[in-house]
């Protein structure tokens, strides 16, 4: 086995024995699944589009007054009796 890698950093080496332990896979399965799953450079494009979405609705609810002003707490109240009405 010529082309071994070790793990030099601590957390690292416990997240990964401690995956192992959890799935019940061999180290290596671990490491190589995240490896698989791992992409750099941000958050995946469905998820940024979906949160570009989200912004664009609650910017458009904003600006076409869906947005109620917050009932105050003493509107829940009886002034006479001070009891939840």
């Amino acid at each position: 086995m010529a082309d071994q890698v070790h793990i030099r950093n601590v957390e690292a080496a416990q997240l990964a024995r401690s995956l192992a332990r959890q799935t019940g896979k061999p180290i290596s399965d671990v490491v190589l699944e995240a490896l698989r799953q791992y992409r750099p450079g941000g958050p995946e494009p469905e998820a940024a589009a979906r949160a570009a979405d989200w912004r664009r609705i609650l910017r458009e609810d904003r600006e076409g007054g869906v947005m109620h002003p917050q009932t105050p707490i003493d509107a829940f109240y009886d002034p006479a009796t001070g009891l939840p009405t």
